[in-house]
């Protein structure tokens, strides 16, 4: 698992559905899971694999058709050094803002932003108790938020580094909704497999 794949595996799954004819969606589906093993769901993070199964199974021009799913989720500009995100997709903003709206998940979240903690110096840094810390840790995981940075030798025994998709988090709020917007670092964005085809605008 690489970059903000997980983090939009939901929505661009979705999107992915809501987008292509119902005939293609079958065959997809079906030769995903009879070949790799998995839904359209799994595979935005094993992108290549999802295309290749899209490439075989329609006429589809396939990079469009990425870049079309991804441009409904994210509005990405890039940057110097970073890529600057702004969410578009109502239920990725949901969640965020589900997930900040703990006090805990905040902190943690907050440790994360700028470093690279194994858990117990997570845990130390955001002064958030063993037995909630370690279940929301494990949360904020499964939804993408925050990832494996790398190994670390610890008492001879390697246990994971994490860090967080984004540099920072910004919450924009106006009458009508929130805006939620962040930078995610250029090594971070670039190791997303189902970010290519924003990638190559860029060049």
């Amino acid at each position: 698992m690489a970059g903000i794949d997980r983090l939009i595996a939901t929505s661009l799954s979705t999107e992915i559905k809501k987008s292509l004819d119902l005939d293609i969606l079958k065959k997809v589906e079906r030769e995903l899971f009879l070949e790799h093993g998995m839904s359209i769901k799994l595979s935005v993070e094993h992108f290549q694999k999802f295309l290749s199964v899209l490439k075989k199974n329609s006429n589809l021009d396939v990079k469009k058709f990425e870049k079309d799913c991804v441009n409904k989720i994210l509005k990405v500009k890039k940057r110097e050094n970073n890529y600057s995100v702004t969410i578009i997709n109502l239920e990725l903003s949901d969640l965020i803002l589900e997930l900040f709206g703990e006090s805990e998940t905040r902190k943690i979240i907050s440790s994360l932003l700028e470093n690279e903690y194994t858990i117990p110096q997570i845990l130390k840094e955001s002064r958030v108790p063993k037995t909630s810390g370690y279940r929301k840790i494990e949360n904020l995981i499964l939804h993408g938020l925050i990832i494996e940075s790398g190994k670390v030798l610890s008492e001879s025994k390697k246990i994971s580094k994490l860090q967080c998709v984004f540099q920072d988090i910004k919450l924009d709020i106006k009458k009508e909704k929130i805006i939620v917007s962040g930078s995610i670092s250029q090594k971070m964005f670039e190791k997303s497999t189902s970010m290519k085809s924003i990638i190559d605008t860029f060049v």
